[in-house]
Formats: structure tokens, sequence, C-alpha cells
């Protein structure tokens, strides 16, 4: 079970009341076929996010934070991104040289990959998924400025080494998507090397889901018409909020 789906399952146990013994989170862990180790080391990971606070045989639910982070809003529409991941995994072929950008969709896509490929990212998470999945036979990590908020490589030097690398799609994901098809990042940096792995290829698939299309985010970077394909949870529904002429799935 990925992690985030673990994240979601314990989040809907430990949500039911403020306090919870340990033995009977480990008995729930089980029967959902989680380890009592997965358990443990997913629980310091929730509380490090200030949701819980472990004690001696037992967690105390202090509730979400305001602020959603991007493993929050994964959960959030944890349901969406598998469904994307699912179909973007069916536009690979054996032996595939993709890019991979950073994001919590993308990172459900790489970890769903069940066919031979290679893949080059700037993303730190990325590339730990990558080195779990025994089906990606070649992986290139591309440095650079570290960005310590999104785990993932920037600046002149990872956009200057991509251009030196043969690859044949681009799988990137996105904040928002407005009505006249331009699509938004939030980070300029992380965009800036999105656009130099996107000028690299004729294949260029965007992993987007529903709730982001129809609006305004912070830096707009490319457009829908430019790109192969957009794929989605929800293909009727983007039709009806955006112009772009393009192929949604």
């Amino acid at each position: 079970m990925h992690r985030f789906a673990r994240k979601k399952l314990f989040l809907s146990y430990l949500c039911t009341k403020s306090f919870h013994n340990m033995q009977d989170i480990l008995e729930y862990a089980k029967k959902n076929g989680i380890s009592s180790t997965t358990t443990r080391r997913d629980l310091k990971q929730i509380e490090h996010e200030g949701i819980i606070e472990l004690f001696y045989g037992g967690v105390n639910f202090i509730g979400l934070k305001n602020q959603i982070t991007d493993k929050e809003e994964l959960v959030e529409n944890f349901d969406k991104k598998i469904i994307i991941a699912q179909k973007a995994e069916t536009y690979l072929q054996q032996n595939d040289f993709i890019f991979v950008g950073s994001g919590s969709t993308c990172e459900l896509f790489v970890s769903r990959i069940s066919r031979p490929v290679k893949v080059i990212t700037n993303s730190y998470r990325i590339l730990n998924l990558l080195e779990q999945n025994p089906n990606i036979n070649y992986i290139i990590l591309v440095g650079g400025k570290w960005n310590k908020n999104g785990a993932s490589f920037y600046g002149s030097f990872c956009e200057e080494s991509l251009a030196l690398i043969n690859f044949t799609k681009v799988f990137f994901t996105a904040s928002h998507v407005d009505h006249k098809g331009n699509i938004y990042k939030t980070n300029e940096e992380e965009a800036r090397v999105e656009l130099a792995a996107l000028a690299k290829v004729q294949t260029k698939i965007a992993l987007i889901d529903s709730s982001k299309i129809g609006k305004t985010g912070f830096y707009q970077f490319y457009h829908l018409d430019n790109l192969t394909s957009l794929i989605t949870d929800n293909p009727d529904s983007i039709k009806k909020k955006t112009l772009a002429k393009i192929n949604i799935i």
C-alpha cells in the first residue's frame, strides 16, 4: 500500500476520537495489511506534521493543520489522483525514456509503473519511489540548487543538464488551469525546469485532477494547446471548463 493511502487510512481512524490506545491502532493496521514497524514509522511522520502526539502506549489526535501541505492535499484528492496515475501508466511503452516532474500525482504515477522504463527527474521524492519500483531499469536525478520545501532541484545547472539528455516523453502536474487553458505552477523555479524538459520532446502529458481546473494560479508557464494530452479523473467535466482543444483523457 502506498504511504499516502496508508496515511488516509490512519487519519480516517484517528479522527474518530481524541485518544487511541496504541494496541488498538496496531490491530487496526494489521487488519488492513500494515505491519507494526510501518505503522510506527507512519505515526512518527504524522506526529512530525503536528496532527497527533505520541505517548507511551497511545496517540492523542490534535487535528489537521489549517494550512494544507502537499501531503494533506494528496489525501483530499487521493481517489482522483489514483485514477490519473492508472491512466498515465497505459501511455508508457517498454524502454521509454521519460522525464517526470515533482508533485503528488507524479509520485503516484511512478509508483504504479509496471513495465521497464528509464526515468529522469529533478525530484528527490520521485527518486525514492523509483528506487522501490523493480520495473525502473535506469534512473537519472539531475541536480542544481536545492528546494527544501519541494524536495527538488532547480536552477540553470538543472536546466542545462536536461538540454544534454535525450528523453522522449514528459509527465508533469500543475497547481491550476484556467478556463482559457493557461497552466499554472506555484513555484517559478520548478516551472522553469519543466519548461526545459518540455522543450526537448514532442510527447507532453499533463496529469491534473479536476479540482484544479477552471482556476487561476500564481505562475503561468504553459498552455493546454501545446500538450499532447491532458490526463485527468473527469474528462467530461474539464471539457466544459476550458476552451482548449486538445486530447483530454
